[in-house]
């Protein structure tokens, strides 16, 4: 009787196995934890571009001086989100001249 119990929850096991198998996901995926109304840097940096902050270019230091207040980070934090959000299409790269040198900056 023993074993048939614990053939059984081989089985399920297996089963469970297999769902996860043709979900695409795995067995040891952790699940996301919610992030109770938190804003990541990317959705900061959405809202300054929201309130009209990209209009005319800025460079990753403007940016990064603007979110210092409100969301505290590192430079290199800010220069890669706005590198990602200008590959996702969410911001433009374009340049920006400050004395006689060309600076990479954003626009929307």
């Amino acid at each position: 009787m023993e074993d048939l119990k614990q053939i059984n929850r081989i089985l399920k096991d297996h089963e469970r196995r297999l769902v996860f198998i043709e979900k695409g996901t795995t067995v040891t995926k952790m699940k996301t934890k919610a992030r109770g109304g938190l804003k990541s840097l990317s959705d900061h940096i959405i809202e300054l571009r929201e309130r009209g902050s990209f209009k005319k270019p800025i460079t990753p230091e403007e940016v990064y001086k603007k979110l210092a207040t409100i969301y505290p980070c590192d430079f290199s934090r800010v220069k890669v989100e706005l590198i990602r959000l200008q590959k996702r299409g969410q911001l433009r790269k374009t340049s920006k001249l400050i004395g006689k040198k060309k600076y990479v900056a954003y626009v929307w």
